[in-house]
């Protein structure tokens, strides 16, 4: 009876042993993962960009050359938001609407928490900054995926505190580095000041190289999370990099960077597990605004904390030898959402995302691989903290719902903008009246988000943990943007009989009660009639011509008119706009007082790149004065018709008669 026992035993030891040694096996096949993250680090900044410092990143290029170099890679417009989105997939306001004082709950999964269900070993080492003011023994890194943790728990501003005059730290908390390991609490390991500012990244980098060795050794799987710190305000560098370039405090920090990569890059090669290790480098933010650290947008214009493409267009590079294609370059878009199902794909899961929330990413591993020359994303959106839509991208466009910028702008009641990014990279020249087809099209992106929201309603920017998200399709409808076309259109007004719609014309009131104390209200955001907000009318019996009033310092342009045939023929009117494009063809027709223009304008099908054909109507009257100075004013109903299964609009513009 003893001697069957010991015999069973032994064979079901044999068994253990056996089916440890499969698994061992199968985890082996599974790649190492490294995600370098550094914070508010502008294209501009990284010398296969055209870094304008005349500095060099050898290290960072050397990823992209031998491996995948993107110009279109898109991030949330903030520190913690960026955070949120790249660790969970997700838009990070599906997260927590205004959340970034608060953080994310411990419902959100983190790509940690999903690489961890394939046996990964997991670290983090640098900046945490998802888990609010109230992070510690609450939502720390332990907590949402990671096996150990080294760094800070909030922003790098932190560690200027103890350099202000009025900084007590009998009142107020010194910053501190922290550190964690599963199971047990975080703890204070130093302060956090202007002088371990410099050496954080260093130290951090250090770790994660302990941390590979570590892990090759026991031929275990990992995921290394290095969200560095620099080049966030303050710009300190290492005490070794001071002045090594020679062009100031941010190209010293990117030779700081770029040598800590460098390092990471170095263990992989010793380690001997280059080919089976795929490395990723991208940034949370696009350039530091902040005097006198002032990051480079490269191209672009704007810096971090503004969805303007210096703030959410970043550098990308990924190498993964043998896998991923070297030497490749692309334009096509791709977000920071889409790093989780990527990495989690490359891990060989099966389960790669979770399946009972809204996911926003999508995996762009064949993309990366260059096994396809087109991105899986055609569009992607920027929302607020607060939950507003700031701008939609799709393809080569780019529309604003809210336009905000830091910098000076000449005519801030403009919300809506659309932009043409391939001919004006730098977002100056608002397009929205000469290609009225995009707007149905980013119409209905934003459109389904909305949807999205009513099945899978957002978290509250101050939800405890933990939370228990409402059943599915649960949500109210939600509005992301505001616009006269979302408002119900009433009846037309009375038009008055045999109309000239001759004369100048603005959309701005003549107002003669004096201005008033208090705050303004913000004006709607408007798509305008489709001709600019100052125009002069020429009304003869066969002809209607409508030239829009521009003044623009040193520009040398001819006007831009638009001439329509009274009598039934059609009419062409070539605008330049940066593109040699077909011209725009109208006809006119009379319903009664009111005179209806139809402009067909030409397209180009994204996937196909056969043209197409769109169309917008403008419906001209005159309304009868109300009050002084009894003046008919001008209305424009403008309906911008949908393609490419687009959402179509209307609205109404009034105009108001100039003085003579």
């Amino acid at each position: 009876m003893k001697a069957s026992t010991s015999k069973h035993s032994a064979q079901a030891i044999i068994g253990m042993l056996l089916l440890l040694h499969s698994l061992y096996g199968i985890a082996q096949e599974r790649p190492n993962i490294v995600l370098i993250f550094p914070d508010n680090l502008g294209v501009g900044e990284v010398s296969a960009y055209g870094s304008p410092r005349g500095i060099t990143t050898p290290n960072i290029d050397r990823i992209g050359e031998e491996g995948i170099r993107l110009n279109n890679f898109n991030v949330e417009y903030s520190c913690v938001v960026s955070r949120i989105a790249i660790l969970t997939g997700r838009y990070a306001v599906r997260a927590g609407e205004g959340a970034a004082g608060n953080g994310m709950t411990l419902y959100e999964e983190t790509m940690a928490e999903r690489l961890k269900t394939a046996g990964y070993a997991t670290a983090l080492f640098g900046k945490w900054h998802v888990g609010g003011p109230a992070w510690e023994g609450k939502r720390e890194p332990t907590h949402q995926g990671f096996d150990e943790w080294w760094g800070i728990p909030g922003t790098s501003t932190t560690a200027q505190n103890t350099m202000f005059d009025g900084f007590d730290p009998k009142l107020y908390e010194t910053s501190y580095i922290w550190e964690g390991e599963k199971g047990s609490p975080s703890k204070k390991v130093k302060p956090y000041d202007i002088d371990t500012r410099r050496t954080i990244d260093r130290e951090a980098a250090q770790k994660g190289i302990m941390f590979m060795k570590r892990n090759v050794k026991k031929k275990k799987p990992f995921f290394l999370y290095y969200p560095m710190t620099q080049i966030h305000f303050p710009t300190l560098t290492h005490p070794d990099k001071i002045g090594a370039t020679g062009a100031g405090d941010i190209a010293d920090a990117m030779a700081d960077v770029d040598h800590n990569v460098g390092l990471i890059l170095a263990e992989i090669k010793k380690l001997g597990i280059e080919k089976n290790t795929l490395v990723i480098w991208c940034t949370d933010n696009g350039a530091e605004m902040r005097r006198p650290w002032r990051g480079a947008a490269g191209p672009w214009r704007g810096y971090y904390n503004s969805a303007m493409e210096g703030g959410v267009r970043t550098p990308f590079v990924a190498m993964w030898p043998g896998k991923i294609k070297p030497g490749q370059v692309s334009n096509e878009m791709m977000h920071e959402i889409d790093i989780f199902p990527t990495i989690t794909a490359a891990a060989g899961l099966s389960d790669p995302i979770p399946t009972d929330r809204a996911f926003d990413g999508v995996n762009q591993l064949d993309f990366l691989k260059g096994k396809q020359t087109r991105s899986n994303r055609e569009s992607a959106i920027f929302l607020a903290r607060q939950g507003y839509a700031m701008a939609v991208k799709w393809e080569n466009w780019k529309l604003w719902y809210y336009y905000s910028t830091e910098e000076y702008d000449p005519d801030p009641d403009n919300l809506v903008r659309l932009f043409d990014l391939n001919v004006d990279p730098r977002e100056e020249f608002d397009m929205k009246d000469f290609y009225p087809w995009v707007i149905p099209v980013m119409d209905s992106i934003m459109g389904d988000y909305e949807a999205s929201l009513i099945k899978h309603p957002r978290i509250s920017g101050t939800a405890p943990d933990p939370y228990i998200p409402p059943a599915l399709g649960s949500g109210e409808p939600v509005q992301v943007y505001e616009r006269s076309d979302r408002e119900t259109l009433g009846p037309r007004s009375k038009a008055l009989e045999n109309p000239n719609f001759s004369g100048a014309w603005s959309t701005k009131e003549i107002v003669s009660t004096p201005p008033r104390r208090g705050i303004k209200p913000e004006p709607m955001p408007t798509l305008g009639s489709g001709w600019g907000d100052e125009i002069a009318i020429v009304h003869e019996p066969d002809t209607l011509e409508v030239e829009r009033v521009v003044f623009v310092p040193r520009e040398k342009q001819s006007p831009v008119r638009y001439r329509f045939d009274l009598n039934g023929k059609t009419t062409e009117n070539p605008v330049h706009i940066g593109r040699s494009w077909p011209a725009p063809k109208s006809t006119t027709k009379w319903d009664g007082d009111r005179l209806v223009i139809t402009t067909v304008y030409s397209f180009i099908r994204p996937k196909t790149k056969e043209l197409g054909n769109s169309s917008i109507t403008q419906t001209l009257w005159l309304q009868p004065a109300t009050r002084s100075p009894w003046e008919p004013t001008l209305v424009v109903e403008t309906t911008r018709h949908a393609i490419l299964n687009g959402k179509p609009s209307t609205n109404r513009t009034v105009y108001y008669k100039g003085y003579r």
